[in-house]
């Protein structure tokens, strides 16, 4: 369970903004038919598997994103889709449309609960800008186990722009830090880095170990087409 949902996590943080309306954000793909991957790499900057999402656009005020999770040698892992909604000049994720039958399927006969404070990334975003703290409890019940994890997102701040070149491209970048908190039997914290662009979204982050600063992991867009 402690790997889906760090794996969860990445997702929700990478990819956590868009909408089906123009003007509802500047961040993130929303064109339908719109294909992005994101290659995931540990702290050396060795391949540890890749997602790549599509967008599904009908026009309304609210877009999907499926995608497909896949290891280090391309084999495919598992799939799941999940919706953005537009909100207060800004855009949101709904966690529970993350944690559908294709994340959970895992967990068989048991019952998944999931509550919290969705994730909201504004359309304007200045440098020193402090974002709302988002959270999420997945409670799983049924035997052989029963077990409560939380996953917090705090400090969000922005702290600065620069341009970052990927595979994909260079892109300007609005850059976001803040602290992840879980608590998955244990508790561990971390601190991440990430690099936004308008009409793109996620172009890299970095995660730290938080108490030791050493890095975990790296996230790069590999890949992008309208």
């Amino acid at each position: 369970m402690k790997n889906v949902l760090i794996s969860l996590l990445a997702f929700v943080i990478g990819i956590s903004g868009a909408c089906a309306q123009t003007d509802c954000s500047k961040y993130y793909p929303i064109s339908d038919g719109a294909k992005f991957e994101i290659s995931l790499y540990n702290g050396k900057m060795k391949k540890e598997g890749k997602v790549a999402y599509s967008v599904i656009n009908d026009g309304g005020d609210k877009i999907l994103y499926t995608m497909e999770m896949y290891d280090k040698k391309d084999a495919l892992l598992g799939d799941s889709t999940y919706g953005m909604q537009c909100e207060n000049d800004g855009v949101s994720i709904d966690f529970k449309s993350m944690m559908n039958s294709g994340m959970t399927s895992q967990f068989q006969n048991m019952e998944v609960d999931i509550n919290g404070n969705n994730i909201y990334l504004p359309n304007n975003l200045s440098v020193y800008d402090v974002l709302p703290d988002a959270e999420m409890e997945i409670t799983v019940t049924g035997a052989p186990i029963a077990m409560t994890s939380t996953i917090k997102m705090v400090d969000r701040t922005v702290i600065g722009e620069e341009a970052v070149t990927t595979p994909a491209g260079t892109f300007q970048c609005k850059i976001l830090t803040y602290t992840t908190e879980m608590k998955m039997g244990i508790k561990s914290s971390g601190y991440t880095k990430q690099w936004l662009a308008e009409d793109v979204g996620m172009v890299k982050t970095e995660d730290y170990n938080k108490k030791g600063g050493k890095l975990r992991s790296i996230s790069l867009l590999t890949s992008y087409q309208q």
